[in-house]
């Protein structure tokens, strides 16, 4: 791993949205060899957006000429005036991108994309980053057919076709020593699944339509979905919600159920599908973006949208041969948080 000695240590900005667990570690990957500072870009409402961006602007004027790099996760509004200072100081910018960037489903309403104001922020960031890292390839390009839709073809280069922007895959990574079995003993046909919120438009994206359907064709399996729900419906009485909790309950409640459900209309490279893994659940997603890849031969794929594909699955569960240790070495070998630190401050270095 790349180390630099503390009283070497150059200025890099990092600007985010949500300072969620995830960003919290890429910057403590930074730190390990950058002195980072930070600037969350969180607006609740668009009447406040003003604010924000007078913020962001000031504190850029004053503290750009020292930076060797701005480093934004994600694409949107945020990431703006960060690239603009870039451009006017000669700073390099690097996007992270996550997937909700390079993406256009109007069906269910999802997607930055179709949004014809903040993609141009977006597209305009995109095109003129130093440095694009996706944390799967699939969001750089894809042919989406999951689900018929209209926009078939997705990721930064569909929606950029001129795009010169360098984009280098960086896939994320995870601290096996968090994320752990901690019992064996799981009840058959038990599933879990995790969404920050469960809204109009995430109980498409995350699948919970099709745990829906197929909690009526099957009362005898519980299903259990972690998240805000902000949704008034009526839901079967086999599916349990469980409101927001912290990481050490999240260990527990993954190792409480047999199998994780990851029926994403899109995504980009789901943390908690690798959580769960790394925590013995029995994989079952469908095939969007690094979903696929995640799970391997260790797992189940969901090859389109159909109720009737997955309740076969289910139905075939009683088979199973699939192993709690097994599925966790499937995360341990090839997403460990090393390999994120290793690519994350090696992409830094160079572009610097």
């Amino acid at each position: 791993m790349l180390k630099i000695d503390n009283l070497r240590k150059e200025n890099i900005l990092m600007t985010f949205v949500h300072e969620s667990s995830f960003v919290k570690r890429d910057i403590e990957i930074l730190k390990k060899n950058y002195f980072v500072y930070k600037f969350c870009f969180n607006s609740k409402s668009k009447v406040f957006l003003p604010i924000i961006f007078f913020k962001q602007f000031f504190l850029l004027l004053f503290l750009t000429y020292k930076l060797k790099a701005l480093v934004i996760q994600s694409a949107g509004y945020h990431s703006f005036l960060p690239t603009v200072f870039g451009i006017i100081f000669k700073t390099p910018v690097i996007i992270i991108a996550i997937g909700n960037e390079s993406i256009k489903l109007p069906e269910i309403n999802y997607g930055i994309q179709r949004k014809k104001y903040l993609s141009w922020f977006v597209n305009f960031s995109l095109k003129k980053a130093r440095l694009i890292v996706p944390d799967h390839k699939r969001l750089e390009y894809s042919e989406y057919d999951h689900t018929p839709v209209k926009f078939k073809n997705q990721g930064i280069r569909s929606f950029n076709k001129k795009i010169k922007t360098n984009i280098i895959e960086m896939v994320n990574g995870y601290d096996s020593k968090k994320w752990k079995i901690t019992s064996l003993n799981r009840i058959d046909y038990t599933f879990l699944t995790v969404s920050d919120t469960i809204d109009k438009t995430r109980y498409f994206i995350k699948g919970i339509d099709l745990i829906e359907s197929i909690a009526v064709l099957n009362p005898y399996c519980q299903f259990t979905i972690v998240g805000k729900l902000e949704l008034t419906k009526v839901f079967p009485k086999n599916i349990k919600f469980i409101n927001r909790v912290n990481q050490n309950e999240l260990v527990s409640i993954y190792n409480s159920n047999k199998y994780y459900l990851q029926l994403s209309m899109s995504e980009g490279f789901p943390n908690a599908l690798c959580e769960a893994m790394l925590c013995g659940c029995i994989p079952i997603g469908s095939n969007v973006a690094g979903i696929p890849d995640i799970i391997g031969e260790k797992g189940y794929i969901l090859k389109e949208k159909n109720t009737f594909i997955l309740n076969n699955i289910i139905s075939n569960l009683s088979n199973n041969t699939f192993s709690p240790n097994e599925v966790r070495t499937q995360i341990s070998n090839n997403y460990p948080l090393e390999r994120r630190e290793n690519e994350f401050l090696t992409h830094v270095n160079k572009i610097i």
